[in-house]
């Protein structure tokens, strides 16, 4: 599109001579040309991002200020049939429509910003735009309406417009590099359209200067051809930007620097005071314009400094005031926090309690408050497995002998106990077994297990190095059940024995994996049934046989003969017989309990 504008803009140049309707085709044209590129940029403001918004925003205001100082050349050529005045009356106009479009370019769409950096870029903008105004009135104005001087004024005009062209493509330079696509490719456009525009506007102001300058010539292809190339880049931008900026990660430093651009205009002032007074050979007329503008300047630059200062600060109190509010919040979440962490804390410990006695609930004999056969279970596996990694160990030469002990299985059985359910009723039985636990526990250690094996028959699990020292033990579990009655209340008092069997594990350390810990109490089980075909009241340990030659695996039904040669059984009476006790026989194979 650019190209066939500019092709038939030279074309039409080169065909018509000059007159005045190649005047007001070249005027219209770039009229037209100008009104595309502020349409084409101003729908950009309504579909784009905050900062965007803000890029295209300045940038139809660029392009609209130079529709405007177009409209009154156009004006002045074609409504009026006239030449266009030098200096001309939209001098000014068209030397700030650069500003808008160099502010756009600092406004760095492409990379977010934080609110507060967005909302100074208008009042920033303002001191740029009252900077620019300044200097255009400081060098250009007086050659036109304090003392005129035609060439000085063309001059400085042309001097000026050619700086502030260079600074805009300096920024367009600088936002391209640090750019990434899309936005790199738009910048690049822009950079191309002022670069031309650049060189267009400077060769037309040295053609009209010299004279040589008229519309529709061939110093206005690069105008023409800027035009249509801003126009192009503003269509082209609507369908390849995104609606957010790509770059999310905030950049450091750069949502500042046009905010010290406007202070160093502020600050520039003083210099351009001095230059008024005591520089150049300016007339007197001159220099007090150039004083007084100064002054009107510099309160106008310290009123929006003034103001931006003021907004700044209220933005920080309500960030002071916010960040105590969020302060204040948070320590209110952390103690929130602290107090239901403390809770959590009490709340586990007290549900590791409650697990601890519920599991310690269905782990206990619930009448006589020994372990139940449950129990056993649970720690039989881990109990044994231990006795038998010594053994290894000891074989392996790892530890001394000393450094295990074996378990011991004792079956304690209660004598007659029918014979109390049946006289005194099963309460006074329940009561009974619990009399005998108590026992008991004044007899075991703390490191031995207690069980309640069923009915009125316990277990207790001990550890022994020898168990040869397992008779003395059994003694006198038989003299603290024998020695004394047992108080069943309700002025009934019984005097009761009991039988015991004993075997130990491993039941040979010969052969220490021959026979599991299940059937060595079955063992224990079966010797207690000896003890009580025996004439009760004693106890009876099954050990291995000295001198046989046991071999693996064994059969635990050859063990249970007591003729058999592999076993050697091993009595113990009860060392206190009392008065009264029941000591009635009973068959050897069916023994009553």
């Amino acid at each position: 599109m650019v190209c066939a504008v500019v092709c038939v803009y030279i074309l039409v140049s080169l065909v018509v001579p000059r007159s005045f309707g190649l005047t007001a085709f070249g005027d219209l044209t770039q009229c037209v040309l100008l009104a595309c590129c502020t349409l084409s940029v101003l729908p950009n403001v309504a579909i784009a991002h905050k900062k965007a918004r803000f890029f295209w925003l300045l940038m139809s205001i660029g392009f609209g200020m130079w529709l405007c100082a177009q409209a009154l050349w156009t004006y002045f050529e074609v409504l009026g049939r006239e030449e266009v005045p030098n200096p001309f009356v939209g001098d000014v106009i068209l030397f700030l429509h650069i500003v808008p479009i160099m502010a756009a370019a600092a406004v760095r769409p492409h990379i977010q910003q934080d609110d507060l950096s967005v909302r100074g870029g208008p009042l920033d903008f303002f001191l740029l735009l009252t900077w620019w105004l300044y200097l255009y009135l400081f060098i250009v104005i007086p050659w036109q309406y304090v003392y005129f001087i035609e060439a000085t004024y063309g001059r400085s005009f042309d001097v000026l417009y050619a700086v502030e062209q260079m600074v805009l493509i300096l920024a367009l330079v600088l936002v391209w590099r640090k750019s990434a696509d899309p936005w790199r490719g738009i910048y690049a456009q822009f950079f191309g359209a002022a670069l031309l525009y650049g060189i267009g506007s400077t060769l037309a102001s040295a053609a009209i200067d010299a004279h040589l300058y008229y519309t529709g010539s061939l110093y206005d292809v690069p105008l023409v051809a800027a035009m249509a190339w801003f126009a192009g880049v503003g269509l082209r931008a609507r369908k390849t930007l995104p609606m957010q900026p790509r770059e999310n990660a905030p950049m450091k430093g750069h949502g500042i620097w046009t905010a010290r651009l406007a202070m160093l205009a502020v600050f520039s002032t003083p210099l351009t005071v001095a230059w008024a007074v005591f520089g150049g050979h300016a007339p007197q007329a001159v220099r007090t314009y150039r004083l007084v503008l100064t002054v009107a300047v510099m309160i106008v630059l310290g009123a929006l400094v003034f103001l931006k200062q003021h907004l700044l600060d209220r933005k920080l109190l309500s960030l002071l005031n916010l960040s105590r509010e969020n302060l204040d919040e948070m320590y209110s979440l952390k103690n929130e926090l602290e107090n239901k962490e403390q809770s959590l804390r009490w709340h586990s410990l007290e549900l590791q309690r409650k697990n601890l006695e519920l599991q310690e609930i269905s782990f206990t004999d619930v009448l006589t408050g020994a372990w139940n056969r449950r129990y056993l279970e649970e720690i039989l596996a881990a109990e044994a497995g231990q006795v038998l990694r010594n053994y290894q160990r000891k074989n392996s030469h790892e530890v001394h002998g000393a450094d295990h002990r074996d378990l011991v299985f004792i079956m304690v059985d209660m004598d007659f106990f029918k014979q109390v359910n049946d006289l005194y009723g099963h309460p006074a039985g329940d009561r009974l077994l619990q009399r005998v636990a108590e026992r008991l526990l004044t007899v075991v250690r703390k490191s031995d297990v207690l069980v309640r094996w069923g009915g009125e028959e316990f277990l207790i699990m001990t550890r022994c190095s020898d168990p040869l020292g397992i008779p003395a033990f059994c003694s006198r579990i038989l003299e603290v059940l024998a020695s004394q009655p047992f108080n069943l209340g309700h002025g009934i008092g019984v005097r009761t024995t009991c039988s015991i069997g004993w075997t130990p594990y491993p039941w040979s350390r010969d052969a220490f994996e021959a026979i599991c810990a299940e059937e060595v109490i079955e063992l224990a089980d079966w010797a207690l049934y000896r003890a009580k075909a025996w004439g009760r009241n004693q106890a009876v340990g099954v050990l291995p046989a000295e001198g046989a030659a046991l071999t693996e695996p064994f059969d635990l039904r050859a063990l249970r003969n007591e003729h058999s040669s592999l076993i050697r059984i091993v009595k113990t009476d009860c060392p206190h017989n009392p008065k009264g006790a029941a000591q009635a026989s009973a068959p050897v194979e069916e023994p009553s309990r």
